[in-house]
């Protein structure tokens, strides 16, 4: 429906002067030129909008998701992730040659300006016939944010297994399924864990995958390829219970090892087996060459995937769409969809105005109404809304585009109003000049975030958990529905 209200402005040297009900009672039309006079219309453009489910999300973000939280309208929300590991350390520090000075080039991990040793030993003259490498531990370790998002308090456990098929160059969407990457049949290690704000998690591993690594390093790595021919990667999944999702900032798999050497030393002249002695170097510090570790990250120069699980949200749509509300949830990809009839606008305008040139758009506002959540949730309202064609939007966030104010809107909440206001004044004007850049009609409001990389603002799609409740176009209070404003000026 379009609801229109007509004003008539004359131009005057430097200003619009009056404005009436009727032509007849315009101010100057006696003395102003027939085309300096300009209607100007103000129009109000009823906007259908409904909850849909989108396809997926696009898995690509600095952090993962990982746990299990359950909201009281939209049900279990489940994160885990896949990654390769970032196998590019340049090897690790055992010595290979059978004769190593302490301060020479070739001594690795030993070349730490070493002065003196715990007397026991007296001053270190070389090492030799480094022995096999021991594995002491492997461990899978998680730091996250303290942005977490649930009951901390909550018991749960994870799993970290082994990926039997390879991650690929492509668009991985957080609907990706497990079987592509996964069979369950190589669990590496278990743990429980409550958040507490303890920032990290431990996760025990076979040691069989420390010392395959050490040995593939041993032999020689020289590239990433190489890596995931011996390591495919890892499959971390929430394994039990339900109450916090958490934002898992790094992670990977620490192996620690030693290993034994004969190392000559100016006590008595006599060779000493050592493992694990206490070497002094020259600021003082006490160091133990001869234990080490090495950290393989799941770092986002790696391939990797965040795989996001909601239950039973098709079958919720039928009900939500029946109500007065749409939504936008996240990271489940439940968005709003919006229906714009520009077509009725633009024909409505050319069949009045005749003369499309003469009319120009002042503003056109698409204005969203919120309501703050009915249901008890600890969920709270996306800031921004992302107003985009629905079949461009996993290519937008993977090309990392922007908002252009053509084709792409952002709106931040006005918590007065409670509204969200997108300006898309030009596209609808160059809809009225037959211009090709505007957009078409499978709109939908994507919740987005705003975020900050090296002093440069731009928005994301949001993958945290939000839930955003706006007044659809079935809402049973006319003025909360979604409607377009218009105002435009046609020139006699």
């Amino acid at each position: 429906m379009i609801r229109i209200i007509k004003y008539f402005f004359v131009l005057v040297a430097l200003s619009a002067i009056g404005s009436c009900k009727d032509d007849d009672e315009s101010v100057g039309l006696l003395v102003q030129p027939e085309e300096d006079v300009l209607q100007t219309y103000s129009n109000k453009v009823d906007v259908s909008s409904a909850s849909i489910l989108s396809d997926s999300v696009l898995s690509r973000y600095d952090y993962f998701l990982l746990g299990r939280y359950r909201d009281t309208k939209f049900g279990e929300t489940t994160a885990e992730y896949v990654s390769q590991l970032d196998g590019r350390i340049g090897g690790i520090n055992i010595p290979d040659v059978n004769v190593v000075e302490p301060n020479s080039a070739s001594s690795g991990i030993l070349n730490t300006l070493l002065t003196d040793v715990d007397p026991l030993y007296g001053n270190i003259l070389a090492i030799t016939e480094p022995k096999d490498v021991v594995v002491d531990s492997t461990v899978f370790y998680i730091s996250y944010s303290d942005y977490f998002f649930g009951d901390s308090l909550a018991l749960q456990a994870l799993s970290v297994y082994e990926l039997t098929g390879d991650l690929k160059d492509q668009k991985y969407l957080t609907n990706a399924q497990l079987s592509d990457f996964c069979d369950k049949s190589k669990k590496l290690g278990q743990v429980s864990y409550q958040i507490q704000n303890k920032r990290k998690i431990i996760v025990p591993l076979d040691n069989e995958v420390g010392e395959r690594l050490v040995k593939a390093y041993q032999e020689g790595i020289s590239s990433q390829d190489e890596f995931n021919k011996i390591f495919k990667g890892v499959y971390v999944s929430h394994s039990f219970n339900q109450g916090t999702v958490m934002m898992v900032t790094v992670s990977g798999v620490q192996v620690y090892y030693h290993y034994d050497a004969k190392i000559a030393t100016t006590y008595n002249g006599r060779d000493t087996v050592v493992m694990g002695s206490k070497v002094k170097t020259s600021d003082g510090t006490l160091v133990n060459p001869l234990v080490s570790s090495f950290f393989l990250s799941t770092n986002k120069s790696v391939k990797r995937v965040n795989m996001i699980r909601q239950d039973n949200l098709e079958d919720m749509l039928p009900t939500l769409n029946t109500s007065d509300y749409s939504y936008a949830y996240t990271p489940a990809g439940f968005y709003t969809s919006v229906s714009i009839p520009f077509n009725t606008v633009v024909d409505s305008i050319r069949n009045y105005a005749q003369d499309t040139s003469k009319v120009m758009f002042n503003s056109a506002k698409l204005i969203i109404h919120r309501r703050e959540l009915d249901w008890k949730s600890s969920l709270k309202t996306n800031a921004y809304l992302m107003l985009i064609e629905k079949s461009k939007v996993i290519d937008f966030f993977y090309k990392n585009e922007q908002p252009d104010g053509l084709s792409s809107f952002v709106a931040k909440i006005d918590t007065v109003r409670n509204t969200y206001t997108f300006n898309i004044t030009a596209p609808l004007q160059n809809k009225l000049r037959g211009n090709s850049r505007t957009f078409g009609d499978d709109l939908v409001l994507v919740p987005v975030a705003l975020t900050v990389e090296n002093g440069v603002y731009f928005y994301r799609q949001q993958l945290w958990l939000t839930a955003t409740q706006l007044f659809s176009s079935a809402a049973q209070v006319d003025s909360l529905r979604p409607r377009l404003d218009l105002v435009y000026t046609v020139r006699r």
